[in-house]
């Protein structure tokens, strides 16, 4: 599958050629027995080009594809790491990873997944950051969500009809419960605002058109690392800047990450977000003149 994402429409026989180099010996009547079942399995839709004369996966017409393909990185980075540390340990001297001291209780993910396979109600015991006792929670999970290499629950509270978030590193005996006896179809009007927006901090607003003018270099990264799903880079008419446009609602989270950007980006349009970036800055500023 990554090899059909990363290559420019190969054909049946180049796909069949790469499986036949990593000791995959298959025929092309399995190979297309493996799409259908590719399809039926994970909702990716492989379909042929005629012009081209090779696959592509329809992104429109396919399942959550970006996630798969997040899982399938994760798969292969383990099995990467774990080949390289059973038979050659020295490798750790030339691998530096992002600091992960503070990245508790990731165990916790196994019973949430389990919960989720089993359509079941989730218990644990949670503890706020902005609170010293902790609390019992009965749940039935949504959503697992990744934000800045944290992991985040997103469910609702037995009794209740909003859904919440919650910080798996914060909690504590995570145990599977009882089948939920709610759908989750019953909470996508509720789920579906997390799409919209950058972040946790899901809200009732509707999505903007937030328009920003970038260098090429920096564009160059947003292109490998998206801000947002919705996010399209554009020619600028001024040399040297490309256009950035995302469809989302404006929250604290891109604010950071356009303060981040300060140097790089402007921020053109709404006129009301730009206003409000600029208040920001001159906040900022304001801190450094107090001496």
């Amino acid at each position: 599958m990554q090899f059909i994402r990363d290559r420019h429409y190969p054909s049946k026989e180049t796909i069949l050629e790469y499986l036949a180099q990593r000791d995959f010996e298959i025929s092309a009547r399995t190979l297309e027995r493996d799409f259908e079942k590719i399809k039926t399995d994970f909702g990716l839709e492989l379909c042929y080009n005629n012009h081209q004369q090779g696959y592509y996966i329809d992104t429109e017409k396919s399942v959550k594809a970006d996630s798969f393909f997040k899982f399938l990185e994760l798969l292969n980075l383990g099995d990467v790491f774990r080949d390289g540390l059973q038979n050659h340990h020295e490798l750790l001297d030339y691998v530096v990873f992002d600091d992960s001291s503070q990245l508790k209780n990731i165990e916790n993910l196994a019973p949430i997944l389990q919960a989720f396979k089993l359509d079941c109600d989730l218990h644990f015991t949670y503890k706020k950051f902005s609170q010293e006792q902790s609390s019992q929670k009965h749940i039935r999970p949504l959503l697992l969500k990744e934000y800045l290499n944290r992991w985040y629950l997103i469910g609702v509270p037995q009794g209740k009809n909003q859904v919440r978030t919650y910080g798996v590193e914060r909690m504590q005996n995570p145990r599977v419960g009882k089948l939920s006896t709610t759908p989750r179809s019953q909470y996508q009007d509720q789920l579906q605002k997390y799409d919209r927006v950058v972040g946790l901090f899901a809200t009732d607003e509707q999505p903007q058109e937030i328009k920003l003018k970038v260098t090429n270099k920096h564009a160059q990264y947003l292109a490998s690392l998206p801000l947002h799903h919705s996010q399209r880079i554009l020619p600028a008419t001024e040399l040297g800047y490309q256009f950035v446009n995302l469809t989302l609602v404006p929250t604290h989270e891109l604010d950071g990450q356009i303060l981040k950007m300060s140097m790089y980006t402007e921020v053109i349009a709404p006129k009301s977000y730009r206003q409000h970036i600029q208040n920001e800055i001159e906040k900022i500023y304001k801190k450094y003149q107090d001496q």
